[in-house]
């Protein structure tokens, strides 16, 4: 019986695409002991592949927790809470040690894969059963790319789980995969007359890979604990050996709960290495607007949300490449500041902020599209094209708000977290862009507080995530529409739907560009 005049804390931990990190989370939401440690990448791989090495990123999670309990008092520890990137595959042999390399959600070869899908109308069927049209960053995708091209990764593989779930195994010793993964990939719970494998099973006959479905786990509830912490964890991060561990949900879903966006007209932007653009839902439908999920406790709502690779990559790359000489010594404060009195529009520059080499997930057209500027004339200067960087952000942002207010009740504000939610610029740009309120919570870290407050309530020291997330956040800036700014940006949108439902597919954007250089006779 759960004792509830004991504190509790929990030691969230978060393995994003960049960083892994780990905090204390009080009762009332205060995180203590922060650490954090770089995602280690297997860079033997180029892009568009993107792989990690399991036991180094294994090795980095405990080094990061290990700092965390150090710097704090681990006497009120009640559990340990693990969320990390979705997507993906992080394959097992049968001795549950890495059989090779993780792909991760950014690892973009299997797009030709997805395309021949995508033609055949398989995406569409899927989605009957999952609620998402597959992606490249899929692990049905990935397999199949792995299939045709790895086959022996494929023949050293025993099991294939997500990466929270790789470092639950190695925490507790215990082996799952967290419903929330496996449902918009195999099929909805929720949805269910019978077995959910029965469903995994339709999902893979319809992709023709029967031959997965040995490989999968089963999916477990993230209210769960997943296991104890083991003994030897236990002595080399300095906790106790015995906690509860629970692994899950991913960190797109824990980030929507720690921003305190639980409400229908509230939505969410995670601004991270991609940037997340969500809502909740009250009814189930196939769509090809982003994933669904469930959420992890209410059964009448469903987090509607699409990644995309319009990211903070995309503002790292470009003050890289237009301040180099100057970027170390830069602050992003100061630097926003010079942008903030640049002209609306960045002086009549657009920039298409797809800045990867796989398939764009947040766009219905197919193959890669690549970023670009639109524009460009012989007296822009640097400081303008940085400042139409964070337009095209918050203008692609804008556009997928827009498709995502037309599935429930009106959005009314939009709640901001990851790096990017810290930016003043961005908030203000995306407000007016957006024409919806923007609210950047008393919090940093939201996926860790979203981890926290799932455990709690999985621990039974609460009874409603919802109720936590509506104490635990509270605002701290609050950022309202320019009216003027809005037509412009409304403006700017326009132009970029125009300009995108010309893009089809990659054959013919790479096409043009060699027209475009071909010399002539």
């Amino acid at each position: 019986m759960t004792n509830k005049s004991f504190d509790p804390h929990i030691l969230a931990v978060d393995i994003g695409t960049t960083s892994i990190k780990a905090g204390l989370i009080a009762p009332d939401g205060a995180i203590s002991g922060l650490s954090q440690h770089a995602t280690p990448y297997l860079y033997t791989t180029h892009p568009p592949g993107f792989e990690i090495d399991m036991d180094a990123l294994a090795a980095a999670t405990i080094t990061t927790i290990q700092a965390c309990c150090t710097a704090v008092d681990t006497d009120a520890l009640a559990a340990i809470a693990v969320t990390a990137q979705g997507d993906g595959v992080w394959p097992l042999d049968r001795a549950h040690r890495p059989a090779g390399p993780a792909l991760i959600w950014r690892d973009g070869r299997s797009d030709s894969i997805l395309r021949q899908w995508r033609s055949e109308g398989r995406l569409s069927a899927v989605a009957r059963f999952t609620g998402t049209y597959p992606t490249s960053a899929h692990q049905t995708t990935q397999m199949a790319w792995l299939n045709t091209h790895a086959p022996e990764r494929i023949d050293s593989m025993h099991k294939v789980v997500f990466a929270e779930d790789w470092i639950g195994y190695v925490l507790t010793g215990n082996l799952g995969v967290c419903s929330a993964n496996y449902e918009h990939t195999y099929g909805h719970f929720r949805l269910q007359q019978g077995d959910i494998t029965q469903t995994a099973a339709d999902v893979l006959h319809l992709l023709d890979l029967d031959w997965l479905a040995p490989l999968l786990p089963e999916p477990l509830s993230p209210l769960s604990a997943r296991g104890v912490l083991q003994r030897t964890v236990a002595n080399q991060i300095g906790a106790t050996a015995g906690i509860p561990v629970f692994v899950g949900p991913f960190d797109v879903l824990t980030a929507a709960l720690g921003v305190g966006a639980v409400d229908l007209a509230q939505a969410s932007s995670i601004w991270g290495t991609a940037a997340i653009h969500q809502r909740w839902v009250s009814t189930f439908s196939p769509s090809d607007i982003g994933y669904i999920v469930s959420h992890p406790q209410s059964s009448d709502r469903w987090l509607r949300f699409v990644a995309t690779s319009a990211g903070m990559v995309n503002l790292d790359y470009w003050r890289n490449l237009l301040f180099s000489n100057e970027s170390a010594s830069l602050e992003w404060a100061t630097l926003e500041s010079q942008l903030a009195h640049s002209a609306n529009r960045a002086d009549g520059l657009l920039y298409l902020p797809y800045l990867t080499a796989a398939d764009e997930r947040s766009e219905p057209i197919a193959g890669v599209v690549g970023a670009g500027f639109l524009g460009v004339q012989e007296h822009h200067q640097k400081h303008d094209f940085l400042r139409a960087v964070y337009e095209g952000l918050a203008v692609q942002a804008a556009r997928i708000f827009r498709r995502l207010d037309t599935l429930d009740s009106p959005l009314q504000e939009v709640r901001i977290a990851g790096g990017g939610g810290q930016s003043t610029l961005l908030a203000r740009l995306l407000a007016s862009a957006a024409n919806l309120r923007v609210v950047r919570p008393n919090t940093t870290e939201a996926s860790l507080l979203g981890a926290a407050m799932v455990a709690l309530v999985g621990l039974g020291y609460a009874d409603s995530i919802d109720q936590l997330a509506q104490t635990m956040v509270q605002p701290q800036a609050i950022y309202e529409p320019d009216p003027m700014a809005v037509l412009r940006y409304q403006e700017s949108a326009t132009l970029i739907d125009a300009l995108l439902h010309q893009l089809t597919h990659r054959e013919r954007i790479t096409g043009a560009a060699a027209d475009s250089v071909r010399p002539t006779a």
